[in-house]
């Protein structure tokens, strides 16, 4: 009985302080993600601007003999960015475990887990993107994985479902080998609150006018 109403137990206070940190995650992965863009296009010797969400090609002479394999890499520069974080984040987490169920887990640790769900974008992407087809009886073309596949004469799924599916892996492997028992449920909690939360605070409201 005491170890079943551990794990459904509720921290408050680490539950505002996650909430938080997700927010915050949300706005510094999204950001990111865009640099991974920004970065992959100066390789490839053209010119871009960063907005809050996306990032747009300056349609100037940079542009001149530019062909099919450089806007690839333009693409395919912000999920690499993304999925190497969480690599990093993940691979991090196992080097420096240590009983961790069984106590609460240092500041390091807690950076390490929020680098590591970073993995999170290609699940939440296939999920707006089975969403966005349920509600409108059509698959979006727009993303980065369905432009990648596009480019790759592949099916619009071929990327973005294997991406999605191993960011699921990961999220359970940080939930069930990472997070102790007795802060299970509030970080899932909080995980749910703080990623809609930064979602719409970043993306829908204050992203807009601090980056246009």
């Amino acid at each position: 009985m005491v170890g079943k109403f551990i794990i459904f137990k509720i921290e408050f206070k680490l539950l505002l302080l996650l909430i938080s940190a997700f927010v915050f995650a949300t706005v510094v992965g999204t950001v990111s993600h865009e640099y991974g863009h920004f970065i992959a296009a100066k390789l490839r010797g053209f010119n871009t601007e960063i907005h809050y969400g996306y990032t747009s090609v300056i349609y100037d002479s940079s542009l001149r003999g530019k062909d099919h394999f450089d806007h690839f890499i333009f693409t395919l520069g912000g999920p690499v960015q993304t999925m190497l974080v969480g690599t990093i984040g993940l691979i991090l987490l196992f080097v420096f475990r240590k009983n961790q169920l069984a106590s609460a887990l240092d500041l390091k640790r807690w950076v390490f887990v929020f680098l590591s769900l970073f993995w999170l974008r290609q699940t939440a992407n296939f999920t707006g993107w089975i969403i966005g087809y349920l509600s409108q009886g059509k698959f979006s073309a727009r993303g980065d994985e369905i432009k990648l596949a596009k480019y790759l004469n592949l099916p619009g799924w071929s990327i973005i479902l294997p991406s999605a599916v191993i960011g699921f892996i990961v999220l359970v492997i940080v939930i069930f080998k990472f997070i102790p028992i007795h802060q299970r449920l509030t970080f899932i909690i909080a995980g749910l609150i703080g990623g809609i939360a930064g979602f719409i605070f970043w993306l829908e409201i204050f992203g807009k006018i601090i980056m246009p």
